[in-house]
This record gives structure tokens, C-alpha cells and sequence, in this order.
């Protein structure tokens, strides 16, 4: 299928973004650079396993998210525990393998050049989070969180074992930052916008990329 047939295919998704996105500025204290907080969601026509797992691999940001231009997971640092967790929707916590890592992104665009570590919880299926580490880095706080919703199919009916359907996975995303010196702030800030601001049209475009036309298109 060439680049003009699956733009076509993922173009109906894409045009729901406008809709369900918005960007906010809490003001900071005196000489404090603002928090800046954007929220964002979009149905996927994937599975929540195979979003879940574009988000989870960090090794392979620099490849496809807007403005990335090195990423790398310190694997040494992956933890594994047992955790109690609340998956919304459901009726009671259920107990998960919570695994955690730190991992290095270097982002922006000349001569605007960042790097930052963040501390990734992945809680899977339903949520990842990334913290900033403090000190010394770019940041007074950042954190980023994705969620990851099953939706029933459009017929209301259980699935059939046999047939294909469609799959469709509500994704959330949602970042909170503030730079640590107002003048960091002026320079960066634009490149958090733009990244904001593309993120979810550039992890659709990696789904297709690896998994192909959504089922039925």
C-alpha cells in the first residue's frame, strides 16, 4: 500500500484531534517560569496492546516522535514489582507487574539541543508515566502520562472468535512542565509546543507504520 492510500486510511482520525485537544499556562511565582499543561485524546484504530507497546519503547523515540533526536533506556535500571492498581473503568484494583526505568532523551531542532532524564512507570495495558528527574536538568517539573481504554465494538455486540474485527483503543495523553529559568523557558518552550502539539498524529503514524491499515479500511 503506498504513502498516499495509508495517509487516506489514517486521515478520518487524524481530523478528530482538532476537537480534543487543548493547551493551558498556569502562571508561576515571582520570576517563576509559568507551568505550562496539555491535554490531548483520539480513538486509535489498533488494539491497546499494540499502542501500549509504540509508547512503551523508548529506545525507538528518535525514530519517530516530532523533535526527538536521541533516545536511550538505561536497561541496567529496569525494576519489576508486584503492585495493586486501579484501572478506571473497572470495578475493583487488580494486582500487576508495575516495571519502572530510566531513560535519556535529547530533544529540540538548531541550535536548540536538550537532554533530560525521566523516570517511565509502565502499568501495563492501561497506563505509561514519565517524571523529569530533578536536578540539575532543564526542568523544575515535567511529567507526561498516557492512558490506554478499551472501546466496545460499534455493533454493541461480544466479539466473534473467528472474524477479525476492528479494533479501537481510546488513547490519552496529557504533559505538565515548567522549565527551570525563565530564560530556559523562552528558548524551549516553542519546541514543547510543537512536539505537544504533533505527539498523538506521530504515534498513529507509527502504528500503521508497524502494524499496517487498520482492519476494514
Amino acid at each position: 500500500m503506498n504513502s498516499t492510500v495509508l495517509r487516506r486510511h489514517l486521515a478520518p482520525f487524524r481530523a478528530q484531534l482538532a476537537s480534543r485537544r487543548g493547551f493551558l499556562a498556569m502562571p508561576g511565582g515571582m520570576g517563576r517560569p509559568r507551568t505550562q499543561t496539555f491535554r490531548e485524546s483520539q480513538e486509535f484504530p489498533y488494539t491497546r496492546k499494540q499502542v501500549f507497546e509504540v509508547v512503551a519503547d523508548v529506545d525507538r523515540y528518535s525514530e519517530f516522535v516530532p523533535m526527538c533526536t536521541s533516545s536511550t533506556v538505561f536497561h541496567s535500571s529496569w525494576r519489576t514489582e508486584n503492585v495493586v492498581s486501579r484501572e478506571p473503568g473497572l470495578p475493583r484494583p487488580t494486582t500487576i507487574d508495575q516495571q519502572s526505568v530510566q531513560a535519556e532523551l535529547a530533544v529540540g531542532y538548531p541550535p536548540f539541543r536538550e537532554r533530560y532524564m525521566s523516570n517511565v512507570v509502565l502499568e501495563q495495558p492501561w497506563r505509561i508515566t514519565a517524571t523529569a528527574v530533578q536536578g540539575g536538568g532543564i526542568f523544575t517539573h515535567m511529567c507526561t502520562v498516557w492512558e490506554f481504554a478499551e472501546m466496545a465494538s460499534a455493533t454493541g455486540l461480544p466479539a466473534n472468535p473467528f472474524v477479525r474485527q476492528a479494533a479501537r483503543t481510546k488513547v490519552s495523553f496529557s504533559i505538565e512542565y515548567a522549565f527551570a529559568s525563565p530564560l530556559h523557558a523562552q528558548a524551549a518552550s516553542l519546541v514543547f509546543d510543537k512536539m505537544a502539539r504533533s505527539n498523538m498524529a506521530a504515534y498513529l503514524a507509527r502504528c500503521q507504520q508497524l502494524y499496517g491499515a487498520p482492519v476494514g479500511q
